[in-house]
Parts: C-alpha cells; structure tokens; sequence
C-alpha cells in the first residue's frame, strides 16, 4: 500500500512549505485509506491550520495539553517523551524504562511458611476459608513478614522546558500531531503569518531522544530551555511513610549543555540526563540553569541513562555526554534511520474499514462523534485510529522490556500500582497483540522480563509451599518478583497460575514462528518447571480421587457465599495446569521427553477436576460444589480455557463453551476497569459472539476512556493506563482472524470473522499481516459482508494442509487459477500449503 507520506523526507520538507502556502490559501491534501476510491474529502471540512501537516497514518489535536496525561507519546522502548505541545511554554516529560525508584535498600525475602500448608488444608477442606487464610497470613508474619510488600514505583526522568513566547504573538492557532510510521510528534502553530514547527522522535538505532525547532519565511527561533524537575515528588525516606527519596537532582547548563543528575536515597542507583544544544545559524548562551537560544534552527539531542552504582563522580554524566557528542545532529539524516526501523516495523499489519471523510478529522471530534451517536453505533475512523495508535505505542514501549501499567510514559512520580508489571491479567493483555500483530521484538521485551525473574519464581516455590518448580508472584517492577505482595485480606500469594499464563505468549510465539531452537533454550526449561510444581503441589485428592487445587484464588475475585477469596479449585488454576501438561505432551517429539515423562504429564492431567456448571447454567469460577460464583467483577479469569487458552471452544467441549458463554453474558463489569472490558472482548471473539465484541469496543470507546491524545485511562477520566490501548489490536485481529496450530490428529485451522458483527462500521473492511498461530501469515484478508463475499491472501513458512473455516456459512471458495475448492460439512473446506508460495482465494458466503 503506498502512503502520500510514506517517504518522510517529503513530509519533513513539506511541512513548513505547506504550512507557508496552506495557511493562505486553505488548500489541503488528505491521503486515501486502501478501501479509497477517491480524496474526496471536502477541503473546508478541515481547519485552515491543518492544511498540509496531517499524516496519513497518524492523529492531530486541536489544542496543547492541560495535563501531563493529555500529551502526545512518542518513544524506541526504552527512551519515551511525552510532548504537550504548547507553542508558548512547551513541556516535554522524558522516561526511562528503567527508572524505577528504590523503596527498600534490598527486597523483602518471601516468608518461609511451607511448614503451615497442612493445617491451611485442613481448614479449608472443612469450609472454614477465612480462618485457613488468616493461619497462613499469621505464619507469615510469625516468619519475619513484615506486611504487604509494593513493587518500586516506576517515574518520569525530569522534564525539558521551553519558553518560545517570543515566537508567539498572543493566541495563536496550534495542533499536535503524531505520524504512526515515523513515531515523530510535530506541534505546528503561525504566529504574525509566520509558521513554526516543533518536532521530537525518538532514535531507536541512535538510543537518542531527537527534538528540532524551525520558523518559517526566515523567521530565526528565540527562547530558553531548561531541565525541570517533573511536578512534585518525594524528597526524603524520614518524610515519606513508604520510603524511598531521592537526593535534590544537580542542574547545570553550559552553552552547549543542559544536564540533570539524580540519585536515591535508599540505593546506589540513580540516573542521568543530558541535553545537547545544537544552534543551527545562530547561537546559545548558558544562564545559570538554562540555556537561551537564538538561531535559524535549533536541534536538541537528549539522553537518560539509569546508573546501577552512581559513586557521585560524575562519571555517568561524562560518559553520556561523550556518547551524545559523537552523534551527527542531523535531524533530517537522524529521523530517516530511525524512521526506516519504525516503519518496518508499524507496516506489518494495516487494518481498514470502509472509507470515511471522518478519517481526517482531530482526535477531540471523533470521540466526541463516538460518545454523541444516537444509535450508538461503531465510528470507524476512530477504531481504526485506536489500532493503528495501540500497535504504535505497543512498538515504542517495548524495549529492553515490555509495557508496563503505563506503557513507557509517565508523568507522576507514585503512579497508582506503582506503574509496575502486573501479572494477573494486565502485562498478559497488553502483550496479547504482539504475536499476531507480527512484532517479535514485542515478544523478545516480553521475554527478557519473563526469564529474568524466573529465579525469584523458584524461591516463591519452595519457600510458600515447599515445592519444587516455579510459582509467579503478581507483581514485579522488572528486578524481581518475589511473592510478597499480600495482606490480610489480598492472598496474592495464594495465586498458582502465574508463571503458565506468563509462559503461554512464549509459547505462541513458537507457533507463529516455529522457531524451535528458542523452543528448546529457552522456553521448554520454564515450561517444565511449570509442571514440576503443579506434580509436587497437588498431593490432596476429593471424593472421587481427582486432584485438589488447595488453596487457590482467582484473581481478584471472591466466592458470593465467602468472605474470603482464598478457596478451593479456582478454574484458572485447573485450566494453566491442563495447559502445560497438554503442550508439553504435544511437543514430546521436538522435546525429546523421556517415557518417564509423558507418562507422569498424561497421569497428572487425567486426574484433574473436572470444571462444574453451576445451576444458572454458567461455567463456575471455583469447581467446588460449596463455593458460589460473583458475577460483577472487573476479573474473568475463569474464562482462561476460552481465552487466552483454546482448550474450551464450541467444536470439542460443545457443553463447556455454551456454560462459558453463559458465564460471560452474566458477568457484570465491576468497577468497570479498562482490563476488564479488553479481556471481555478478547473472550467474546473466542465464543464467537460478536455483539460481545462490538458492545465492549463501543464501550471503551465511548465511556470517557480516551484521551485527547488516543491514550487511554484505567477508569473513566482517571489513571493513565495502557491495558486497554495495547489490547485493543488484539481484539480486532482475533474477531477477523483466529487460528490454531496441527496437532497429531488434525491439521492447522484458520477461522475467518469468527466475531465479526454485520454493521454499517464493520461490513466491508480488510486486514493484512496477522500471523497465524500454525506458521502461515494472512497477506490479506477483504471482506464486503454488503456482498457476501471473502477474499484471502495467505503463505505459509513450511509445507501443510491448512481447513480454512467461515461459520457464518460458505456457498463456495475459489482459488485465483478457477480451481473450486470441496466443502466440507463444518462450513470449511481444505488448502494444500507450499513453503512461500502464496494461495489467493475467493469465498462466497452463504
């Protein structure tokens, strides 16, 4: 597909000279979408100040940022910037992945309470939870626990200043802009019928964030800049009840130099901050902590590094800077290397609707479109807009590690939950896209948190129940995960399905990409420890000789008939266990696991609970005939076997699924968190009820959870939070495309609109790259439900026979040589699979 914009040498040329003339004229070019026939939007449809500055893959603003949540993000994963976008008073906040801020000079140890595991039992096998639990929780205090332990708080860096009031002339027309493929933020304003602009990427070859200045007709840029702490925070542990502090930062500027440098009280660690000033036909000039400036053109370079031991010799700071000297500022040359990475990256997969005129207009006006139609139907522009911009924050925050709670960005420096990685439902969300959205370094961030971690799973083991294996804590802030984040009335520690739902992106990134070396180095090991746990920790049997899940918890729930959500055989715990047991069977062969093995895997999997369907028909969150189910949460996590597990679907657990379905028609939506809803809809494209989709996306969309910048909150108008933004694309290629890998008996399938609701936003639309879970890649896939008509583009990396399945009905299916395809029985029909070797096909619906 090509772009008016895809070559960004044109753009950044072009956005002064079109600023210049379109201001006057009025004239604007607006770039068609695939599904285009025609720019036929009506040049008065867009303000006169947008003329010419708008990408076609990207968003605009009609007016700066108020609040730091409001700004334009732009990041490479580990280096973010958040540009508010004031033409007068610019405030960038700058991050760091790794700025997390010490609360303790060295983590709690996990309490050592594994000896206490038999009387919990017995409690709890009598029904008395809240006692078994209170036994635990005195046990671990009775070791040494001190209370409820948090994550360290993630925080912003400082802020970049700028005053360029001097180029402002009272109240002047301005607009954010963000380009989607390039990952450059613009801020375009005129002042006296002079254009400026102000742009800010960030490099990922060059580790650099990149800012550029520049006046149009000769106008020379004026102001000053400085490096800011970012609002307040805590200065002292003797002051701040949860410890921590920080050391007053040292600011300093030179003609050519801004630094900021930091250190904590509680640790060695700090971190460091340097801007280099670069005048272009012109020249800067140090003030104490700021640098004024007066040039043709100004071109900023700014790194962060995080100091493991910071000896206060200034050393970081020095090594920082003579990086930065070494880069050529070339804004132009620097945003071309980057941008071709990006690029690369951000085009792997492109999702369309049908066109619409509305694809132009800001950000503002199209959720005020969503929130205001009366039918309350989908707005497409704006679903495509969330797309493209969750897979665009997805590739910017994801860096030496994944997104956590808020992406990359940051303005507060105590974020709520610490801003960490939450691991019972939110890091699996936000990671949920990045396999069929084709992003593997998504994956290799994922990874690096996952496996660096994994020791402090082996000690949640054995210290908690004295098992062998591994048992995820529920938080980490990237350094370690011990499981010490419970308290009298949070059993977090009770949680038994972490490590295996922290394991299944692993796992699907070996199905998209068959990629068996990382299979066996990497992911087989932790896959096994998984097991090993689940062998030592289910020694207690029922009545009919099943295995027990005792204790268990379902995050974050509890039963309607208990106080205490410490329980018995949580269907989440059952599900991961079966998981694990059942890949690993799977990969025997590849494996190479010993007749040892698959014979205690099978023995163990045969012996687990059956899940139970409680008497409104639904799928029970506790397989226990004495617990109850409570329906209004914001968790599902009894679901897991529809989603992100397979193992419940409507061909072969028939019953389960519809008791599944039930279960999710009944569930409420809690406090109605952002995770909630996105997992909802992720659940709603695997039981293939697309109103359950198309109801939770217009939801989100519409109920005050997007910002002005396309971000996204945790709760309506508050917690900036990137749960629902990174799951988002997730939602959208599950509900057009959903796949399984062969197994010994059948071969790989691919469904096609499984989800997918027939209305005016979703008739006709087309999708291109998403991976399949069985090593094939749907190049494309158009769909005009107007028509009853399919086309697929599909290749696949090895040698197979793939069922290619449309539920909704298929009259026929054509290949691109005339050959008619047999149908079968199930609404599917068979296509032999050549490595490389597109197949192109047309199917007609019933």
């Amino acid at each position: 597909m090509t772009s008016t914009f895809h070559r960004n040498e044109l753009f950044l040329c072009l956005c002064i000279a079109l600023l210049a003339v379109f201001f006057v004229t009025g004239e604007v070019a607006v770039a068609a979408g695939p599904l285009a026939k025609s720019a036929a939007t009506n040049p008065g449809d867009l303000p006169a100040h947008v003329n010419g500055a708008i990408p076609e893959r990207g968003s605009w603003s009609e007016r700066p940022a108020t609040i730091w949540q409001e700004a334009f993000v732009t990041g490479n994963g580990t280096l973010g910037a958040m540009v508010f976008g004031d033409p007068a008073n610019e405030r960038i906040v700058l991050n760091h992945e790794r700025l997390y801020e010490p609360l303790l000079d060295s983590p709690c140890p996990v309490p050592d309470i594994a000896s206490s595991l038999p009387e919990v039992r017995r409690l709890m096998r009598e029904g008395k939870y809240a006692e078994a639990y209170a036994h635990s929780y005195q046990a671990a205090l009775d070791a040494g626990f001190p209370g409820i332990q948090w994550t360290d708080p993630y925080h912003p860096a400082c802020a970049f200043t700028i005053d360029q009031s001097a180029n402002v002339d009272g109240q002047v027309p301005s607009i954010r802009t963000v380009d989607f493929q390039s990952g450059e933020v613009s801020v375009h304003w005129k002042s006296a019928d002079k254009p400026f602009v102000r742009q800010t990427f960030v490099s990922r070859p060059d580790g650099v964030i990149v800012m550029r200045i520049t006046g149009g007709d000769g106008e020379r840029v004026k102001g000053r800049m400085g490096l800011v702490n970012q609002d307040s925070r805590p200065k002292s542990k003797r002051t701040d009840e949860k410890g921590g502090g920080y050391h007053d930062p040292e600011i300093a500027a030179d003609d050519e130099w801004l630094t900021y440098h930091c250190k904590y009280e509680r640790s060695p660690r700090g971190y460091a901050v340097a801007a280099r000033v670069v005048p272009i036909g012109g020249n800067s000039v140090a003030n104490r902590t700021s640098v004024e400036f007066d040039a043709e053109q100004l071109v900023m370079l700014i790194g962060i590094e995080s100091v493991e031991i910071d000896d206060g010799s200034g050393k970081s700071m020095r090594q920082l800077q003579q990086r930065l000297s070494t880069i050529d500022a070339d804004y132009d040359a620097l945003l071309e290397r980057h941008a071709a990475v990006h690029r690369e990256m951000f085009d792997r997969v492109d999702f369309r609707l049908a066109e619409s005129k509305s694809r132009e207009m800001s950000n503002e006006a199209l959720i005020e479109l969503q929130k205001q139609t009366a039918d309350e139907s989908m707005q497409a522009a704006l679903l495509e807009k969330m797309f493209d911009m969750g897979r665009y924050t997805l590739i910017c925050s994801s860096g030496e590690w994944p997104p956590n709670l808020m992406g990359l960005w940051n303005g507060d420096w105590r974020p709520e939950w610490s801003g960490d990685f939450t691991l019972d439902a939110n890091v699996n969300l936000q990671i949920s896209g990045a396999n069929l959205g084709a992003l593997p370094e998504a994956i290799a961030s994922y990874d690096r948190l996952v496996t660096g971690v994994a020791g402090d799973w082996r000690t949640n083991a054995r210290n908690l129940f004295g098992c062998r294996g591994i048992l995820a804590g529920s938080r980490t802030d990237g350094r370690h995960n011990l499981h010490t984040h419970f308290s009298p009335t949070f059993p977090g520690h009770l949680w038994l399905s972490g490590a295996q739902w922290m394991l299944l992106p692993m796992v699907e990134h070996y199905q998209t990409t068959g990629d068996e070396v990382y299979l066996k180095e990497r992911l087989l090991p932790l896959m096994k420890d998984v097991a090993l746990f689940y062998e030592d920790f289910l020694s207690e049997r029922d009545e009919n000789g099943d295995r027990m899940f005792v204790p268990s918890y379902s995050p974050e729930n509890h039963p309607g008939n208990s106080k205490s959500p410490a329980a018995i055989n949580a269907a989440m715990d059952i599900a991961c266990c079966k998981e694990v047991l059942t890949q690993l069977i799977s990969l025997r062969e590849i494996a190479e696991l010993s007749d040892d093995e698959v014979q205690r895997y099978t023995s163990l999997l045969e012996e687990m609970p059956d899940y139970l369907i409680n008497e409104d028909g639904a799928l029970k969150e506790w397989a226990y005939p004495d617990l109850d189910d409570n329906y209004n949460h914001r968790h599902v996590s009894h679901l897991y076997p529809v989603w992100p597990g397979h193992e419940i679907n409507p061909d072969d657990t028939p019953e389960w699924f519809d008791a599944a379905a039930e279960a999710a028609r009944r569930r409420g939506r809690g406090n109605g968190s952002a995770h909630g809803l996105s997992h909802m809809a992720l659940i709603g494209t695997r039981l293939k009820d697309a109103d359950l989709v198309e109801g939770n996306l217009r939801f989100m969309l519409s109920r005050g959870y997007v910002l002005p910048s396309l971000f996204t909150y945790h709760n309506p108008g508050r917690i900036h939070n990137a749960d629902m933004l990174h799951s988002l694309p997730a939602v959208v290629m599950e509900m057009l495309v959903y796949s399984k890998p062969a197994t010994p008996t059948r071969p790989g399938e691919i469904e096609l609109i499984p989800a997918l609701k027939n209305t005016p936003a979703f008739a006709v639309g087309e999708i291109h790259g998403v991976r399949c879970r069985n090593q094939a890649l749907i190049r494309t896939l158009a769909w005009d439900l107007n028509q009853s008509q399919l086309t697929l583009e599909l290749v696949s990396a090895i040698s197979q026979t793939l069922n290619i399945r449309v539920r909704r009905g298929v009259a026929s299916a054509t290949m691109d040589d005339g050959k008619t395809l047999s149908l079968a029985e199930n609404d599917g029909f068979s296509v032999d699979l050549e490595p490389n070797q597109p197949v192109q096909l047309s199917i007609r619906l019933r």
